[in-house]
Order: structure tokens, then sequence, then C-alpha cells
């Protein structure tokens, strides 16, 4: 009988720390900051009206694919390399003129642009960790080559979609006074006004609208993704890559995405790209359909016709089970058997566009 009363007893414990941690992790959800604010019954509507694949309370993609598609692989014992990847220091051009052309990778997908004569931030990730919370989630293996300081003036922000390795609550909050203008998709506007940006420079766009800032036209493309900060709420924003048009340049970033056919549409619809950024990392055999594996990156660049192609979303952040730099190595064997022009620039280094076949090192193999 005592045996039995001392069970029911840890029972009930257990019960109790169970229902303590579900509430607290459904108030921080609720609460936190870094989780950010979720679209209204009001956004949902115009949401509704605008994108056809929006069923009222979530988007879908063009294609019906699901988010998890097999078994996921089994973790490589060198997917966080030994020792931190050094970044280069950035060479910015210091007055850019509508003739120049400038890329400098960040790390995973974030990056910066100097085209047309402005500064233009992608996916801009400079916290030590892609998470919500400051001790945990996945941690940056290599160097990021700006702080908060260090980052010049910034006359465009684009954000991708929500997940937290391409919007960083600490990042928006410690640059919102140096951006003039934020280019995002549905939704995600929610979020940063939330974060106390102005809501006069935030312009929202869905699939293939377009907005233009100065001399270049931006494009949001389809991509094939999904989204979601709170996993109780997904696909609540919409998703997708970006097009960049000037009569100088045509620049096109992936955003994540699978493989599918809007790749090709890109090419077809907005033209070749000079320069193309593509998704090539953070691929499994778990969730195949929402993330290219390298082999299909050097592909998406054939499908749109890129004059050159750049690997990215790789080489800063584990959130996937392959070796580090195995997106690097496969992507470049692939491009070599395709006949694709690609260029391999290191953390930090800003790649000149009239110098780009300068930049084909194959720097990952110096690290373990």
């Amino acid at each position: 009988m005592k045996a039995s009363k001392i069970i029911l007893k840890v029972v009930i414990v257990l019960v109790i720390v169970v229902v303590v941690i579900l509430a607290a992790v459904l108030l921080f959800l609720r609460f936190s900051p870094t989780v950010g604010a979720h679209p209204g019954k009001e956004d949902r509507q115009i949401y509704k009206e605008k994108n056809e694949y929006f069923d009222g309370k979530a988007f879908h993609n063009i294609n019906d694919v699901s988010t998890m598609s097999g078994e996921t692989q089994k973790k490589d014992k060198r997917a966080v390399p030994e020792n931190t990847i050094p970044c280069e220091e950035p060479t910015l051009l210091s007055s850019p003129s509508a003739s120049d052309l400038t890329f400098t990778w960040i790390g995973h997908s974030s990056s910066l642009l100097q085209m047309n004569g402005m500064n233009i931030l992608i996916d801009p990730v400079l916290s030590d960790r892609s998470s919500p919370v400051g001790f945990a989630g996945p941690k940056r293996f290599s160097e990021c080559p700006f702080t908060y300081e260090s980052l010049p003036e910034i006359d465009v922000l684009f954000v991708s979609h929500d997940h937290y390795d391409h919007l960083d609550y600490k990042t928006i909050k410690n640059t919102k006074d140096k951006v003039d203008t934020y280019i995002v998709p549905l939704g995600v506007d929610v979020i940063l006004k939330g974060w106390g940006v102005d809501a006069d420079k935030i312009r929202v766009l869905n699939w293939w609208e377009d907005t233009k800032v100065g001399d270049i036209t931006f494009t949001l493309t389809p991509s094939q993704h999904f989204t979601g900060r709170d996993p109780l709420r997904s696909n609540t924003t919409l998703w997708g890559g970006l097009y960049l048009s000037s009569e100088e340049y045509k620049v096109y970033y992936t955003g994540d995405s699978g493989y599918f056919d809007g790749f090709a549409e890109v090419g077809e619809r907005l033209g070749a790209p000079d320069l193309m950024l593509a998704e090539c990392g953070q691929y499994d055999e778990g969730w195949a359909k929402i993330h290219m594996f390298p082999e299909q990156t050097a592909q998406a660049g054939i499908d749109c016709k890129a004059k050159w192609l750049v690997p990215i979303h790789w080489g800063t952040f584990c959130i996937c089970n392959n070796a580090w730099d195995d997106s690097a190595i496969r992507v470049t064997a692939a491009a070599e058997e395709k006949g694709l022009d690609l260029a391999t620039p290191r953390i930090g280094q800003t790649v000149n566009y009239s110098d780009i076949s300068s930049y084909n090192e194959r720097w990952w193999e110096n690290f373990s």
C-alpha cells in the first residue's frame, strides 16, 4: 500500500512538472518578442484576396508537397567543423556607382550586395545562434565579418521568410536605424512592425509582385518552402526569393527552396540573371521537397540560365545532418559536370562581379 502511494505521488509530481513546462513554453511562444507577432483577421483576408495559395489560415506551395517527405539521414560526425572558420575582411566600395556590382557573403544566407549605387542586405543574421533564445539552438561555427557597428548604411533590406536562420530579432533591432527600406513577403511585415520597424519603411510583396527602389526593380519570386517561428502556427506568412533588375545587372536570390520548375519560370519571365545566389545546404532525405540537394542547386542555375552561381545557405549554422562541407564538394562537382560557372568566395570576401571568375578557390579543403 505504501509503495502504491509513493508511486501515485511521483506520478502526480511528474504530471505537475510537465504541465508547468508546457505552460512556460506556451507563454514564451505567446509573449516572447523574439518569436514575433502573427497576422490578424484583417491581414488574412487581404492574403486570401491576393494569393490563390492562401486558404484563409495558411499559405501553400504551388506544388502540393509535404514538409517531411521521408526518413532523416544519420548525423554525420563532421556536421560541424572542429575549429571556427575564419572570415575575410570585407572590402566594400565606399561610393559604389551605377556600374558596380559587388557581393559579400556574410555566411549562411546572409549577404550584402552593392548594386547600382545602393547597399542591399539580404536575410541578415549577425547573432551567434539561429534561435529564439541566446543559450540554445544552432550555434555559428564561422566568424561573422560584420558587427552591428561596422555594417554600412543600408538602402534596402530583404527578408525571404520568417525562419530564425533568415529573420533574426537581435539583428533587426540593432540595425533598424541604418535601414531605409524593407522588402518582405506577405505577413513578415507584421513581425517587423512588432519589433519597432516603421511601417512606412516596409514594402510588402506577393509572388511576382515588384517594387522599385532607385534604379532597381525588386520582384518577389515563388519558392518551394514553408514558414513558422511558432511550431503551433505554420505557414501564416509567405516565403520566396528575390530578383533584382536594373539596366546594368540582374541578380537572383532563390531564398530557401526545394527544387521545382519555378527556377526555369524565373529565367523565362524575368531574364537570365548575371548572378544567382542559390540555396545549397541544410538538405536531407527527410525534407527533400523543401531544400535542394547540391546537384539540384546546380540544375536550378542551368534552368534559369544563370551566368554565374554562388552557393549559399551553408558554412555557418548546422541545421541538417550531412558534413558541413558536403554541399560545397557536391555542388562544385555538379557544376563542372554541367558546365555551369560557379564562384565560391570565402565568408566576408567582397567579390567584384567584373572579376568573379577568379573566386573559385576550394577553401573548405583547408578545414577539417
